[in-house]
């Protein structure tokens, strides 16, 4: 078994087993002659919530919807820098269909989130998309792995992303127009991160002043009640004032 399948096999399980589980797990490495790949189990953290979630997505239908709506928004964005025609619709397309699908499979890890009984806040989402977002545009091994179930660590943007972008676009004028259109559909998605930031925090404002909102109704609605059940008090005792003396 190698250490991809090794990971796969930890991350299937419920969170809170991972770290009995991962230790079990080298000690029985070790003793079957296996150290260095006992090392490196032994050598594995627990993932983060987001990760962990990330990982537990098997639609695999969903996962290719992913991974090309990834692939054709890069084009898109390559298209776009070269002023082609009709290329500024073509990424509109192309980013429409990429969030459509980011956002189901977010909904999607959410869901398995609900069903451990684990939290599903805002920060928690929009970290399970960025996982989701740069492993989908990153391809290579990190996507590999994470349609195993076995990436390891959160995707982190970086100089290879260039790299990326240019391996996706369509040769426009050697290497270094490659890499000039690379860093404009980088600069592109990073702004598409920072807008789904920027969404996240108002969501969270927003639901902060509903709940504050419910609960000055509810108090207002409590006082009104109160309020009611005085005056039927006062109403039942004014009406036994007013009964002539000696009725029943």
């Amino acid at each position: 078994m190698d250490l991809d399948a090794l990971t796969a096999e930890l991350l299937s399980r419920p969170l809170d087993q991972f770290t009995p589980h991962r230790n079990t797990r080298a000690k029985e490495l070790k003793a079957s002659g296996q150290a260095d790949l006992a090392r490196q189990v032994s050598a594995f953290k627990k993932p983060s919530l987001p990760l962990w979630a990330a990982n537990q997505l098997r639609d695999q239908a969903m996962l290719g919807e992913l991974r090309s709506g990834a692939q054709a928004l890069v084009k898109a964005q390559a298209a776009a820098a070269t002023g082609r025609s009709n290329a500024g619709r073509d990424l509109r397309a192309a980013s429409e269909r990429f969030q459509r699908s980011l956002e189901a499979a977010g909904t999607a890890a959410v869901t398995k989130l609900r069903e451990g009984s684990h939290a599903t806040g805002e920060e928690t989402l929009r970290r399970i998309r960025e996982i989701l977002r740069l492993a989908a545009l990153e391809g290579g091994d990190t996507w590999d792995r994470l349609q195993k179930g076995a990436l390891a660590s959160e995707p982190r943007p970086g100089e290879d992303m260039l790299e990326m972008f240019a391996a996706g676009a369509a040769p426009v004028a050697g290497r270094r127009g490659e890499q000039a259109e690379a860093r404009r559909a980088a600069e592109l998605a990073q702004r598409a991160a920072r807008a789904d930031d920027e969404l996240a925090e108002r969501a969270t404002a927003t639901a902060r002043r509903l709940r504050q909102e419910a609960t000055e109704a509810a108090a207002r609605a409590a006082a009104a009640e109160d309020e009611a059940a005085r005056a039927r008090a006062q109403a039942k005792k004014s009406q036994r004032a007013s009964r002539p003396r000696g009725s029943s």
